[in-house]
């Protein structure tokens, strides 16, 4: 299976590539880094044979397992039994989420296996998938909390990473002073996880692995 580390590596080379051949230019030197494909050839292993993959799915999955990645260490896998004095959770995941896209057991039950399944469908009714990393991430995360105020905020944003992680960070203080009763106690958490998405991008930027 593919590190984490090795993901970002073939991002980052996909994005080089793809940001010369739009200006009509490809790479003279190898300075740029491994290209997508050398990436996962080097690392898309099953015993001694390679996997064989298909570019676009390949860098459309890589895309998906980093949202997912940092979803999932932020939920944590502990059962929840009051999220948010709503229902019982797992994995971040709702009850009644989980019912919603076809799992019909106890959420107390629900596996990793179970919630990457979820999650992957919620991805894909997100939009996530059809925008560029780590805005990608930073959309998911946001629609995993909140899917009308992610779309709300996407379409405020323009696209612009750093504008969108104000705007959830914004709507986050008002519904604090609004509601403080309600929302006070989960400021803090809900700032830290932005903390997290802004080290993410910026590691992303600067050319390191994404490990918020």
């Amino acid at each position: 299976m593919l590190s984490h580390i090795n993901l970002v590596e073939a991002i980052l080379a996909s994005k080089q590539l793809d940001l010369s051949r739009r200006a009509g230019k490809l790479p003279h030197t190898q300075s740029l880094g491994q290209s997508f494909e050398k990436v996962l050839t080097n690392n898309l292993q099953v015993g001694h044979s390679v996997v064989p993959f298909n570019n676009k799915i390949a860098q459309a999955d890589a895309k998906f397992q980093e949202g997912l990645r940092f979803v999932i260490e932020r939920e944590g896998s502990k059962h929840v039994r009051e999220d948010g004095g709503r229902e019982s959770s797992k994995y971040g995941i709702l009850q009644s989420t989980a019912r919603e896209h076809g799992f019909k057991g106890n959420i107390k039950d629900l596996t990793k296996a179970d919630a990457e399944a979820i999650y992957r469908k919620i991805w894909e009714k997100s939009g996530a998938e059809s925008l560029p990393f780590p805005l990608s991430t930073v959309h998911f995360d946001t629609y995993v909390n909140s899917p009308s105020a992610a779309e709300k905020i996407l379409s405020k944003s323009q696209g612009n990473t750093d504008v969108y992680l104000s705007l959830r960070e914004h709507r986050y203080a008002r519904l604090a002073e609004i509601r403080p009763e309600q929302y006070g106690k989960y400021l803090k958490g809900w700032n830290n996880r932005i903390k997290n998405l802004r080290t993410m991008v910026a590691q992303y930027k600067y050319g390191a692995s994404l490990k918020a």
